[in-house]
């Protein structure tokens, strides 16, 4: 997938009513006990996800930007897990934030408290396991792991 910087505030982001929105929907979609309230939450936040598609607690599907964020079918992700399309880091020293979209294959299965940076695509039926640092593509039906996440299988 695409990765690209921009200077800051080059892009255009949502109104601070509809961001405004996006984060109080975060609460319910973090706790709701039932979990296709909380991929139904992260939907109306504009997270695009297929059928049966299941969000642990306390994931966070980019706040920024969750309408660059999806995911296919049958797709896990567990606990605690961070998505990001954008990337903030260079801000204060050249002025730039990093965006890509985030597309999560059908099947994919995304183990607890990882993070997956701007611009990654993770391939069908892949595992991501727990505590990985998913900064680039994934091959379909794969196991990654480890900071950064390296192919294991």
């Amino acid at each position: 997938m695409e990765r690209r910087s921009y200077a800051f505030g080059e892009l255009p982001t949502a109104s601070k009513y509809k961001r405004a929105i996006r984060n109080l929907l975060l609460v319910p979609a973090w706790f709701c006990p039932v979990k296709k309230w909380r991929a139904m939450f992260h939907r109306w936040r504009g997270v695009k996800m297929g059928k049966n598609v299941e969000i642990g607690y306390m994931v966070i599907l980019d706040n920024r930007r969750p309408e660059l964020i999806t995911i296919g079918d049958n797709a896990f992700v567990t606990a605690m897990s961070v998505v990001l399309t954008h990337d903030l880091s260079q801000k204060n020293m050249d002025g730039t934030e990093t965006v890509g979209a985030i597309e999560i294959g059908e099947g994919a299965f995304i183990g607890m408290n990882c993070t997956i940076m701007p611009g990654v695509k993770i391939g069908k039926n892949s595992i991501i396991g727990s505590g990985a640092v998913l900064t680039r593509d994934t091959e379909d039906n794969s196991v990654y792991a480890g900071v950064p996440a390296k192919r294991i299988k």
